[in-house]
């Protein structure tokens, strides 16, 4: 009889861009993305493969600034999930979160063999960037919306990957949910 490996667990970047690749505009803006009610009902599904969110600080905040008054299922969602904020500067975590002060990828690869649900990625363009260098991010997610900015914070800063399509997904509120393989899963 043989037994099977224990899963492991993926760590999945899951971001709002724009058609030209910004994940926020200039001043942390991010009222330019696109939901509506289809969206709503992807991300509950998505959210039941998860059971960690991964910030860096800025978009920790940003998210700590609007979440714990909200009301509702998606709020309840977002409030309960543990999450792992990346930060050399943040000295104390409310919102269910622990601090975590750099990126060391024996640590981040510890975690993915620890027993559980997946975990997303879901904000902090240079954090990103960190998780790509050292090849942590095991999927993509990228939702794009129909929406130019013209500058802001890219999302892929001088990152070169080939990428596996795996899914596309048009919403009737016109975002696409691209889904990719990451080259060390390929």
């Amino acid at each position: 009889m043989s037994i099977d490996p224990p899963a492991r667990r993926n760590i999945i970047l899951s971001m709002m861009i724009s058609l030209d690749g910004y994940i926020e505009g200039e001043h942390r803006d991010i009222s330019w993305h696109v939901w509506n009610r289809e969206m709503d009902a992807y991300m509950m599904d998505f959210f039941n493969s998860l059971d960690t969110f991964i910030y860096g600080r800025k978009s920790y905040e940003l998210m700590l600034e609007y979440w714990p008054e909200q009301q509702g299922e998606f709020a309840q969602v977002m409030n309960e999930t543990p999450k792992l904020v990346f930060s050399k500067t943040l000295q104390k975590a409310s919102w269910n979160a622990t601090i975590m002060d750099k990126v060391d990828p024996v640590t981040i690869q510890q975690l993915k063999e620890r027993p559980g649900k997946d975990m997303v990625f879901f904000g902090g363009a240079d954090l990103a960037h960190h998780f790509m260098k050292y090849h942590l991010i095991d999927e993509y997610r990228i939702i794009v919306n129909p929406v130019i900015l013209g500058k802001g914070v890219p999302l892929f800063q001088d990152s070169a990957m080939k990428l596996k399509l795996l899914e596309s997904k048009p919403f009737t509120c016109g975002n696409v949910l691209l889904r990719y393989a990451a080259p060390n899963t390929i």
